[in-house]
């Protein structure tokens, strides 16, 4: 392996610097009738003039002075030697002389020949016509030279040759070029160049209609998918072809044949344009900025590079720039072959395909550099290279074009039937959303109904229990105010005495008010300390002794644990006291007030592991089941009726049940009507240290 490789590193660097091999004589090529093209490869002989200064003159004398075997000039130092190949010098500023003998066999032989030169892109390239060291004719092309000005109406240079005698005709040809010198000629009679120039543009015919179908077709998803990558294929795809169309010279030939410098800066311009269009598309089309934000990165160092060439191209440094430019869009295409399997492992299809069209494409480009390069032969597969691997190439970037295409349509199915499933989901949400706030707006309008008819109630409630103490204030009044000169002092003590109740009764109803009214509010504020729930219970009991007597009711007040009966009994609760002290209130009034005459009230104190209890029981007439429902509800009127003609506002319950769970406690009740009713308050317990506090 490692023979083949060291054997082809010589073949090159033989073809690139000096690609004859000497001979002191070359053999004449004999002309015949022939419906073939005859190709020149091996017939030419070779002299580099590294001083671009020799003539023809000069070649002519040195041809004298070597037929003499005299004394050679300075400026020829070197003869012509045989050429094995074709020409191919790379890129040089050397001059070379090409030499061909001729000479007819018969003289029925065609004394009309068509010498066929290619490529078009040799700056300048000169043909004379000698014999017996006169010249009979010149002739001249070069993309300095206007098609115009050509002997054949043809895509490429054709020299008319005309060979009237059976004698030795001699061919020099002069080649200048700043670009890639490669050169090679094919002669032709009339009749078999006719034949060859028909193939060759029928070949060429399928170049151009596989190209123009692939831009109509890339024109159609452009329009149909807005994609950049649409754009960037069909940038390459139009570029391609005309690449194709100026290498071809059918550019100059139909459009330009009077512009020389427009045709040369095309071809200055082709490679540093596919290299640009070429990195963008792939950029674009494998997602690289998405998937390998990296090698997204170099491709735009690429696409900056090219621009620079491009600009430098402008600039007229063409020469010192063509070979960096051809480097960096061949490195480009062996980078992507890798991108592209990897892209297309990862799952990606299209990557595959990219592949393919890359590999395409540099296999017809390396066939058309070799065959510059002297390695392989010259033939219509390394002539049509670059035409047909750019046709294979635009074709499977359509068809991944295609394939991409595919897959977006199916992942846009897949995300409307993702949307369509979120949306009919985000339907259902909304429905049962809906649905349940319609239902909390119903039970949001029962309850204010409900809050309402409690208003009214309570206004009515309110009104009338208002009235009353204030038609006793204002009825007493005026009794005393009528009867002062001749009432006692006990009728003035009783009065005042009624008077003074009505207000206190006026004054309980506006304070249960204001605390209901706190209380929904958030206004009222309470401070937990440690208090003797023992003592408040006595304070409460105090307060109502009156009542007590006047409807001849006992209590009794009891502890469940003997560590809590000592004398005096404490039982230490963390609450507000004001709140507590309600609360209290609140349910021995109520005890009293549905208590028969002459029956027990029983307050039990019980301790437990973190909260205290207080138990009243009375002996009334109790709570039936739908009471105690809706027992702890605001202005709630209960079946059972205050035995003495009290009066209730329906809110004293709720205000216990409001304080009781805002100092972290709880209160219930249990009761069968009937047979008394019994609330349990539960308070929590002081800490130790509190205790102590």
């Amino acid at each position: 392996m490692h023979k083949v490789i060291k054997l082809l590193l010589i073949v090159l660097c033989w073809q690139l610097f000096d690609c004859s091999i000497g001979h002191a004589t070359a053999k004449v090529l004999p002309l015949q009738n022939s419906t073939n093209a005859i190709n020149l490869k091996s017939h030419w002989q070779v002299l580099e003039d590294k001083s671009g200064s020799l003539t023809i003159n000069d070649i002519l004398r040195l041809e004298q002075a070597d037929s003499s075997k005299a004394e050679r000039t300075p400026k020829a130092a070197n003869g012509f030697r045989l050429l094995s190949g074709n020409l191919s010098a790379s890129y040089t500023r050397s001059v070379f002389w090409l030499k061909l003998d001729l000479q007819r066999q018969d003289p029925a032989t065609s004394t009309e020949w068509w010498m066929e030169v290619t490529p078009n892109m040799l700056d300048d390239v000169r043909a004379y016509h000698v014999q017996n060291q006169n010249i009979i004719s010149t002739h001249r092309s070069g993309d300095h030279t206007r098609f115009v000005d050509g002997e054949t109406r043809h895509r490429l240079a054709v020299y008319r040759l005309a060979i009237a005698d059976t004698e030795k005709h001699s061919i020099y040809i002069r080649i200048q070029t700043s670009s890639a010198l490669y050169f090679s000629a094919h002669l032709y009679t009339p009749q078999a160049f006719a034949e060859a120039s028909n193939f060759q543009s029928s070949l060429l015919g399928v170049f151009y209609g596989i190209m123009l179908a692939m831009i109509a077709y890339n024109l159609i998803l452009m329009f149909g998918y807005r994609d950049n990558a649409n754009v960037f294929y069909l940038l390459l795809s139009v570029l391609t072809l005309l690449v194709g169309f100026n290498n071809n010279g059918h550019l100059a030939l139909y459009f330009e044949p009077d512009n020389v410098w427009l045709i040369e800066l095309i071809q200055s311009l082709a490679v540093p344009s596919l290299l640009l269009f070429y990195s963008l598309f792939i950029n674009s089309f494998l997602q690289l900025p998405k998937i390998m934000p990296n090698i997204a990165k170099g491709f735009r160092i690429l696409q900056i590079f090219a621009v620079l060439i491009m600009i430098a191209v402008l600039a007229g440094y063409n020469s010192y720039v063509a070979a960096t430019a051809q480097i960096l869009a061949f490195i480009q295409m062996i980078v992507v072959i890798p991108i592209g399997m990897l892209i297309g492992w990862r799952g990606y299809r299209p990557g595959y395909i990219v592949v393919a069209a890359t590999t395409a494409w540099i296999a017809g480009g390396l066939l058309v550099i070799l065959r510059n390069l002297g390695v392989i032969e010259s033939s219509w597969l390394s002539e049509y290279g670059f035409q047909i691997g750019a046709a294979i190439e635009i074709i499977l970037l359509a068809l991944a074009q295609a394939d991409r295409i595919n897959i977006i349509k199916n992942e846009n199915a897949l995300a409307q039937a993702q949307l369509l499933s979120i949306s009919q989901k985000a339907e259902q949400e909304l429905e049962s959303k809906i649905q349940q706030r319609t239902k909390e707006m119903a039970e949001l309008i029962e309850r204010l109904e409900k809050l309402d008819k409690q208003k009214n109630e309570f206004l009515g409630i309110a009104a009338h229990d208002l009235k009353n103490p204030l038609t006793g204030i204002i009825g007493l009044s005026d009794l005393m105010r009528k009867l002062e000169p001749s009432i006692t002092p006990e009728q003035r003590y009783s009065y005042l005495e009624r008077i003074s109740r009505s207000g206190n009764r006026m004054m309980h109803i506006i304070t249960n008010l204001l605390d209901v009214n706190a209380m929904e509010s958030g206004n009222a504020k309470l401070e937990k300390n440690t208090i003797n729930i023992v003592e408040l219970c006595h304070q409460v009991l105090i307060q109502y002794e009156h009542n007590l007597r006047a409807k001849e009711l006992q209590y009794q007040l009891n502890f469940s644990d003997t560590e809590y009966a000592s004398n005096p009994p404490s039982l230490m609760v963390l609450v507000d006291q004001n709140a507590c002290f309600q609360v209290l209130d609140n349910l021995i009034s109520n005890a009293i007030k549905y208590s028969p005459i002459g029956k027990l009230i029983t307050i039990q104190l019980s301790r437990h592991e973190e909260f205290a209890q207080i138990c009243i029981q009375d002996q009334g007439q109790g709570l039936t089941a739908e009471d105690q429902q809706r027992l702890f509800e605001r202005f709630s009127k209960l079946s059972s009726v205050p035995t003495a003609g009290e009066h209730s506002t329906g809110l004293g319950l709720s205000i216990v049940k409001k304080l009781t769970e805002a100092m972290g406690g709880t209160v219930s009740c249990e009761s069968e009507f009937g047979n008394g009713c019994s609330f349990v308050v539960e308070l929590p317990l002081a800490k130790q240290k509190d205790s102590k506090d």
